[in-house]
């Protein structure tokens, strides 16, 4: 018994050094946070354009490499939150930011999905519209927000034609939530929104808005949007504006896709006046989907 008790008492010992050494490891990767919250902060005050807080793209990469290494007992889904709580008061920080969510439809999903990505103490706000939450955005130079994927297709302007293209100011799609995957769970999905600009982090989507003429048919556009060298799948259609006439459709694009892709240009080229506009409006990491365990 007094064996067992020593072996016992020492294991307990050693988890709590290495405790200490994770809390010491903790401490230090703060102030490498905080030491890049000064170097940011100097370089905007000599001029240069402030460096947003929040790069998805580099937040992806983060988990792509620790769940690449990753063995062991503990969950691949466990190590993700872990890492999202670090990666949240990272950002808070560096700068003091909040969450607008949608709730509509009683969607408290949304809340958890917020807090699981973003840190369970970051402030955050509910609305009733998904519109409301691209608006916040919009006012809001540092907030984040998180919206429901949208319908095949929308009735009336859907929130998504209100997201910026790049270079200019206003939220773009950032992130698709969750972003580890069980395919046997009826996990709710959500897009997160913010005023970053799109990066790539090796293993992308990309979000296209076209706008079109209303004598355009889908199969027209996919002919040109095949000769362009386009892959995509339509993620949801609505109408420009309230009095409907021209369309616009939301289309997700495999890989990175820049706004001087010479793709686009392309398809601008061959569509002529049948295509408005084309704009990427954001995109994200591809989240990682769990392999089931076979019984």
């Amino acid at each position: 018994m007094s064996n067992r008790t020593e072996t016992l008492g020492g294991l307990r010992a050693e988890i709590d050094a290495l405790d200490d050494q994770l809390h010491d490891l903790l401490i230090r990767r703060t102030e490498i946070t905080r030491s890049i919250a000064k170097v940011k902060h100097a370089a905007s005050d000599s001029g240069e354009k402030r460096a947003p807080a929040i790069h998805p793209a580099r937040e992806a990469q983060i988990l792509y490499r620790l769940l690449a290494r990753h063995k062991g007992d503990l969950p691949r889904r466990v190590v993700v939150r872990i890492w999202r709580e670090i990666i949240a008061a990272s950002l808070q920080g560096q700068t003091k930011f909040q969450v607008h969510v949608f709730t509509g439809d009683n969607q408290m999903a949304f809340l958890d999905l917020a807090h699981a990505h973003f840190g369970s103490l970051t402030p955050v706000r509910g609305h009733s519209r998904a519109s409301a939450v691209v608006q916040e955005c919009a006012l809001e130079v540092d907030s984040l927000g998180v919206v429901p994927l949208p319908d095949m297709e929308e009735q009336g302007v859907p929130w998504w034609a209100q997201l910026a293209a790049p270079g200019q100011s206003g939220p773009r799609i950032i992130a698709k939530l969750p972003f580890i995957v069980h395919p046997e769970e009826n996990q709710p999905t959500a897009f997160a929104i913010g005023p970053v600009e799109h990066e790539p982090s090796g293993d992308d989507t990309t979000l296209v808005l076209i706008e079109t003429e209303a004598g355009l048919s889908r199969a027209s556009l996919n002919t040109l949007l095949k000769a362009a060298g386009l892959e995509t799948s339509l993620i949801s259609a609505g109408q420009a504006t309230e009095k409907g006439g021209d369309g616009i459709l939301l289309l997700a694009v495999n890989g990175f896709v820049p706004a001087n892709d010479p793709r686009l240009a392309a398809l601008q080229t061959a569509a002529g006046d049948a295509v408005l506009r084309v704009t990427p409006v954001g995109g994200y990491a591809n989240p990682i989907v769990l392999v089931p365990v076979a019984r």
